[in-house]
């Protein structure tokens, strides 16, 4: 096993959220979904995870860096080799959730 599946909790917990387009509006959306708060790389004192949607590889690589170096979990959309965990395909009815 690779990996370890799990679920956070992110009721009121700060996430950081990089990008703009699209895609990065689908993950503000499912991350707000589950009660997280989006910060700003910069005022992000007590993020421990990050989501990274930039279009540009190597601005993507180089927040992965950033990140990284202050102990923040990141995941980088269509970038498995830059990830730290990755967030599954969800199905969700609820109460059913699966992932």
């Amino acid at each position: 096993m690779h990996s370890l599946p799990l679920y956070l909790r992110l009721r009121a917990k700060s996430v950081i959220l990089l990008g703009d387009g699209p895609v990065a509006q689908a993950k503000r959306i499912l991350l707000e979904r589950a009660g997280a708060q989006i910060v700003d790389e910069a005022t992000a004192e007590d993020a421990r995870i990050a989501i990274v949607a930039l279009e540009d590889d190597a601005a993507a690589e180089a927040a992965v860096l950033r990140l990284q170096a202050r102990g923040i979990l990141v995941n980088v959309v269509d970038r498995p080799a830059l990830c730290d965990f990755t967030l599954p395909a969800i199905v969700d009815r609820d109460p059913v959730l699966v992932a």
